[in-house]
């Protein structure tokens, strides 16, 4: 306390414009505002409120508008106006990181499992079911959601937190949680090192599970659960005691009259639907205790000491049991778990089925494959061991009546989030689409609208809980029959493929000109970690082209990393199945600070290539890439 009573002193005495000043701190800093109120919960000590003062107007302006579309950066920092709420007391400061949070979702979280698509920003049209949130998203947002659980005292804030939680966080790291992947996404079926862009955002590996990799991810993932274990229980202002998440625990806390009872909760939850607890308290008391109804169940009962209690218990509510408490007695609290099918409409039409707090995924089949890091922190890769592409096959009249829902005999396993131990699976009946598959950078393609037609063989299939599928096809297309149905159209193959990409491929020809070979402002191509290597890139036409010239924006970043410009390069065209190097080409630039320009011999061909052999320990990259002919 002492020392964070004297360095939030130093803040306070800063020049106003020397508290973050730009970047991601600005952007962030709601968690400085934070932590200045839990230190002042703890001292009173007013300066921290005028401090508190000085960092909300210091912060970027979230209570305005989505003031950064980074992921992180969102789910860090949405919640900087609900916090400050707390000192202003002004309603639309609450309001506004709810604001927040609908345009996000709405835009870009039309998919289950709690999270939304920004890998690693959102971006304008990749909003899908293979679009992916980092693993430190996930524990910022469930982050979020206990703050402002904590500030509103809103189950919404709860359920929210728990969707995420049991979810898109387990499937984040292999099960042993040795590692972790940078990405996850509510479809996506082959975890391996290649490159996955513009399919999603960055290139290099984003989906392989290692504990080496995805630096920055590394400092988030450990605040996950011990977090939500630190937010399992609440005290309220009529000196009770609120369950706001559920799992098995143990609390401890004084209640009214200072006196300091014990609660055991005993239970599986999400994948069962009972939740004991056990007071135990060393002479009786008198005090308030909450039960939060998730907002999903609409048949909550709650039991004392074996009486039916007759206490509301609407959705997103507390039940409030305020009675004189005895040692050893009984709270049960009933949660039944509907099934539910949600159809995404703004997502080609695709469904997802949840029951309770958990959404489900088809089951598929896992192989393993070591890929690197040492044998106590190994790297995987991991690929699909069965079929994937199937579509659901539904009752329209009744969806929910064509699953049927299995539960394992005994506890849940110690570890219950793999495939094989699943403490429930759902049984659907489905058909193949065989035109669904992988692009060819091995990411899963796109969903188009359903229904979709097929003459594939009716299956069963399972379905798994999300958290337990590290492959996953959470979002699935559905099958039908008549002039409704819609054949699955093969998708054309990308404009640009790579022999390595780090950055996105997709910036070769965006149109964005560079103003340097060293403009950061501008998305870039590169071929990292490549080094002293000869490697290609490709430019793909829908149709064939005649070409007689290509322009190159080489890219540099020298005193930061290793990109410099090629050591030599050629230009080859596709000629059938042969690749030929272009006649007469006038020359092959590597001049930095300006487009290259080479002319040759007029070409009609589909697809042209650039080799690049690079310096000894260099890389290299490209800003933009145009090309034309003899008319343009």
């Amino acid at each position: 306390l002492d020392f964070m009573t004297r360095y939030f002193r130093w803040q306070a005495s800063l020049e106003p414009v020397r508290l973050f000043p730009g970047s991601w701190q600005k952007i962030r800093a709601g968690d400085n505002l934070e932590s200045v109120l839990w230190l002042y919960n703890r001292t009173g000590d007013e300066f921290l409120l005028d401090l508190a003062r000085l960092i909300h107007e210091r912060t970027v302006r979230w209570d305005l508008k989505v003031a950064s579309w980074h992921g992180v950066n969102i789910c860090q920092g949405y919640r900087e106006p609900a916090i400050y709420y707390v000192v202003s007391q002004d309603r639309s400061d609450l309001d506004a990181s709810e604001r927040d949070y609908q345009q996000v979702m709405t835009l870009y979280g039309q998919a289950p499992g709690g999270m939304f698509g920004a890998d690693e920003n959102c971006r304008e049209g990749y909003y899908g079911s293979r679009q992916g949130a980092e693993t430190c998203s996930m524990v910022e947002f469930m982050r979020s959601f206990e703050m402002l659980l904590g500030i509103t005292g809103d189950p919404l804030q709860a359920d929210r937190c728990e969707e995420v939680a049991f979810n898109d966080l387990p499937a984040s790291m292999p099960p042993d949680l040795r590692g972790l992947h940078y990405l996850t996404a509510p479809n996506m079926v082959q975890l391996d090192r290649a490159d996955k862009s513009p399919g999603l955002q960055n290139g290099g590996c984003m989906l392989a599970f290692d504990p080496h990799l995805y630096r920055c991810c590394q400092h988030n993932v450990g605040m996950g659960w011990p977090d939500f274990a630190e937010h399992l229980w609440m005290a309220t202002r009529d000196n009770g005691l609120a369950a706001v998440l559920y799992a098995a625990s143990r609390v401890e806390a004084k209640v009214a009259g200072g006196v300091e009872v014990k609660i055991a909760e005993t239970t599986d939850y999400p994948f069962d639907e009972l939740v004991g607890l056990t007071i135990s308290t060393p002479s009786p008391v008198r005090f308030p205790l909450y039960l939060r109804v998730p907002g999903w169940c609409a048949r909550a009962a709650v039991k004392v000491n074996g009486q039916a209690m007759p206490a509301p218990t609407r959705p997103h509510s507390y039940v409030r049991l305020e009675r004189e408490w005895h040692e050893g007695d009984r709270v049960e609290l009933q949660l039944p778990m509907d099934l539910k099918v949600v159809r995404w409409r703004t997502n080609h039409d695709a469904i997802s089925i949840a029951r309770g707090p958990l959404w489900y995924s088809l089951k598929i089949g896992e192989s393993w494959l070591r890929s690197g890091g040492t044998d106590e922190w190994p790297g995987y890769e991991v690929f699909p061991d069965s079929a994937w592409n199937y579509g659901l096959v539904l009752d329209d009249r009744d969806p929910g009546g064509s699953l049927r829902v299995e539960t394992e005999d005994g506890p849940p396993a110690d570890q219950p989030f793999t495939p094989d131990a699943a403490p429930i699976t759902l049984t659907a009946q489905a058909r193949r689409i065989p035109n669904w598959t992988l692009d060819s950078k091995g990411l899963i393609h796109e969903l188009q609208g359903s229904p979709v037609r097929s003459g594939e063989p009716l299956e069963t299939v399972k379905l798994i809980p999300m958290g337990c599928a590290r492959l996953r096809v959470s979002m699935f297309p559905t099958i039908g029959e008549g002039p409704d149905a819609r054949e699955w159209v093969t998708p054309p193959p990308p404009r640009h493929e790579a022999s390595e990409c780090w950055d996105v491929i997709y910036a070769l020809s965006d149109g964005e000109i560079p103003t340097s070979s060293s403009d950061y402002a501008t998305p870039r191509f590169t071929w990292v970690p490549k080094r002293g290597t000869t490697e290609w890139v490709t430019y793909r036409f829908e149709k064939p082209r005649v070409i007689s010239w290509s322009d190159v924006y080489w890219f540099e970043d020298a005193g930061i990393g290793y990109c410099r410009v090629p050591q030599s390069w050629k230009l080859l065209y596709r000629d059938g199945e042969a690749w030929r190097e272009v006649a007469s080409a006038s020359g092959y630039g590597t001049e930095r600070d300006r487009f290259n320009r080479v002319t040759f011999d007029p070409v009609s061909t589909s697809e042209l290539k650039i080799v690049a052999e690079f310096r000894p320990a260099s890389s290299a990259g490209i800003l933009e890439w145009r090309v034309g002919g003899p008319r343009d």
